[in-house]
């Protein structure tokens, strides 16, 4: 189940936009895989703020048995690392350091655990000892780089090659990571409930920082490496065959809200008809409100206003909750929660 989409490009030179398409290559991987799967929450360009230092973590699944944080890197040419987890990269016949883009998810994940590990009781409850939960949880990191890339892994560190994948095996590397729900059992792997995930999902969401926040890429500053430019039509590699997957279409990036949370007021209670005395609340069957006056839960899934499709996903963000279609891609304010009231 897809949290929340990729946001959209914030720059106009060549290396942003390659940045951007290749995030969205990797969030559109992962959107096929496990987008209709209740027990997988994938949030895509997440940017959260904690003990005073920012990140970026490009791709995030939380899944039964612990979480998965993804550094999408575009990179054309080819790639090495040496016995020191040092990286290099190829352009035009010259070889350029840069950055370990695992040392960064690295960051990433200790960032992110911290914050989860110090909030634990908003989303998994008051109980003895719970903290544990969260850090002996299956914590894992993955790079995922360009398909046009050449990655010499027979010459990298066997620890950092097998985190290492292209674009294309990035969602069949994560399916290989959760494992099945029956091995699970069998092995008896520490496991998240299907409530614990849905409160770290929806957490995770509240502390996102909006676009408009500048966040740095990795939890703690780093100095600036020179990289090679991004050709703005980079040659694919001699006989490489190209991915048979389309490209994201429109339908599958994030929609900018058609209505300002203002303007979004048409939820009713569908039995007295109350607009005003609604709580935003999460149950089995997902997002709902819950009128004050009667006490009658109507569900936040409503037909596009577009095209009228029954197929739309509400995600929710602070006191938002947000309306996707999933046949035409328009997206609207389904619902804003009034003064402090909260989500139950």
């Amino acid at each position: 189940m897809i949290l929340k989409e990729k946001d959209g490009l914030s720059g106009q030179d060549e290396r942003s936009k390659a940045g951007h398409q290749q995030e969205q290559d990797v969030a559109f991987y992962l959107r096929r895989e496990f987008g209709d799967d209740e027990t997988v929450r994938i949030i895509n360009d997440l940017r959260i703020e904690h003990n005073g230092e920012r990140a970026q973590i490009d791709h995030l699944v939380v899944h039964p048995y612990g979480l998965v944080l993804i550094e999408s890197k575009s990179i054309y040419g080819e790639v090495k690392v040496n016995g020191h987890g040092e990286w290099s990269r190829s352009y035009r016949g010259d070889w350029y350091g840069m950055p370990s883009p695992v040392r960064q998810a690295e960051l990433q994940e200790a960032l992110v655990k911290d914050l989860l590990r110090q909030n634990v009781e908003k989303f998994l409850g008051r109980l003895l000892g719970i903290q544990t939960q969260i850090g002996n949880r299956e914590w894992e990191t993955l790079c995922a780089v360009s398909s046009s890339a050449i990655l010499h892994r027979d010459e990298m560190p066997r620890a950092i090659a097998n985190r290492v994948v292209k674009s294309e095996f990035v969602a069949e590397k994560v399916r290989e990571l959760v494992g099945s729900r029956a091995k699970g059992l069998v092995t008896a792997r520490p496991r998240f409930s299907q409530k614990e995930i849905e409160g770290i999902g929806d957490f995770l969401l509240q502390n996102h920082l909006g676009p408009s926040v500048n966040a740095s890429a990795v939890a703690e500053p780093a100095p600036r490496v020179q990289e090679p430019p991004v050709s703005a039509n980079p040659e694919p590699a001699p006989n490489a065959q190209r991915p048979s997957m389309p490209k994201p279409q429109p339908s599958q990036t994030a929609p900018s809200p058609a209505t300002s949370p203002s303007q979004a007021s048409t939820l009713a209670c569908k039995k007295c008809g109350e607009q005003d005395q609604l709580t935003g609340m999460y149950g089995k069957y997902g997002y709902y409100v819950r009128c004050d006056s009667c006490g009658t839960n109507t569900s936040m899934k409503l037909p596009c206003p577009a095209c009228q499709s029954r197929k739309v996903r509400v995600t929710k963000s602070g006191p938002t909750y947000t309306s996707t279609c999933q046949d035409c891609a328009h997206g609207w304010v389904v619902f804003e929660q009034p003064g402090n009231s909260a989500e139950q």
